[in-house]
């Protein structure tokens, strides 16, 4: 995995482990169990504890709030899987496809309430960042629905729907550990970045047709597609290319000028480089190839 050599990315792992034990002997917990023990990068509460810690916070004080913004996130695909009617996820079946519709919905549903109550002891403006971030996500997937059609729509859909946990995650962490706003506002700016630029990467990967574990029988509109119609298919690629290119460097500038522990904010940029810019080697090569 991704993170694998990482403690903290196995201290999620184990944290994870233990809610899927306490979940009830039901059909529901069935399939929260399948949802939770599928294999993931667990790189939203990565960048939340990493955050958290930039500024004096500890793993274990970030933990409840990590566990909420993957279990969200765990939602956010199950819903999204829904709507989109998608049959693998992460290279298995996915919850909708397995369980049904109706099961999935569930599922989703006990996962936003107990990250609600994993959230719910932590301050107001950490509570108010969750919240915030959850309501992006539906409006972004509102938003997906309404099938963009330019650039300018594409960018807004996405940093509502994908985004937008991203940066919440890295806001998130700098108010646990008591950091100034204006530092939060630069993390938070560096997950915006990081968000978008993993997104047009994903895009771009499925324009390109290289396998990702993932399949859903509705497809929505992506920034390839967009630019391929207007520009060409080459041209593009080479426009997505660089956008990728230049969210990743908006991320890791957004960094630099905020303050923090340094090796931190060095593990936080090699999140981009593990997230994005591998991806994006991964796409010059396969251009190549064709």
């Amino acid at each position: 995995m991704m993170f694998a050599g990482w403690d903290e990315y196995h201290l999620i792992n184990n944290e994870l482990a233990r809610l899927v034990k306490a979940l009830p002997p039901s059909d529901l917990g069935d399939v929260i169990a399948y949802v939770l023990s599928s294999p993931g990068k667990r790189v939203r509460p990565l960048i939340l504890i990493s955050s958290a810690q930039a500024f004096g916070s500890t793993a274990p004080q970030a933990m409840n709030a990590a566990l909420a913004i993957e279990l969200v996130h765990a939602a956010s695909l199950v819903h999204d899987d829904i709507l989109d009617c998608g049959v693998e996820r992460r290279g298995s079946p996915s919850t909708f496809e397995r369980y049904g519709a109706d099961a999935a919905l569930l599922a989703g549903d006990f996962l936003i309430s107990r990250s609600i109550e994993l959230i719910s002891s932590y301050s107001q403006p950490v509570i108010s960042s969750f919240a915030h971030a959850c309501m992006s996500m539906s409006e972004g997937e509102m938003l997906d629905l309404s099938k963009t059609c330019s650039p300018d729509d594409y960018y807004q859909c996405v940093s509502k729907k994908t985004a937008s946990l991203f940066a919440s995650s890295a806001r998130m962490g700098c108010l646990i550990a008591s950091a100034s706003l204006e530092d939060a506002a630069k993390f938070e700016q560096y997950g915006l970045k990081l968000g978008q630029a993993y997104q047009v990467l994903d895009d771009l990967e499925e324009f390109m047709g290289i396998d990702q574990g993932k399949h859903s029988n509705k497809a929505s509109v992506t920034l390839p597609r967009i630019y391929s119609e207007l520009f060409g298919e080459e041209r593009a690629l080479q426009m997505c290319l660089k956008a990728v290119d230049d969210h990743c460097k908006g991320a890791k500038n957004a960094l630099s000028s905020a303050l923090g522990d340094g090796e931190m904010k060095a593990r936080l940029c090699k999140i981009v480089d593990m997230m994005a810019l591998k991806g994006l080697d991964r796409c010059r090569l396969q251009k190549s190839l064709c």
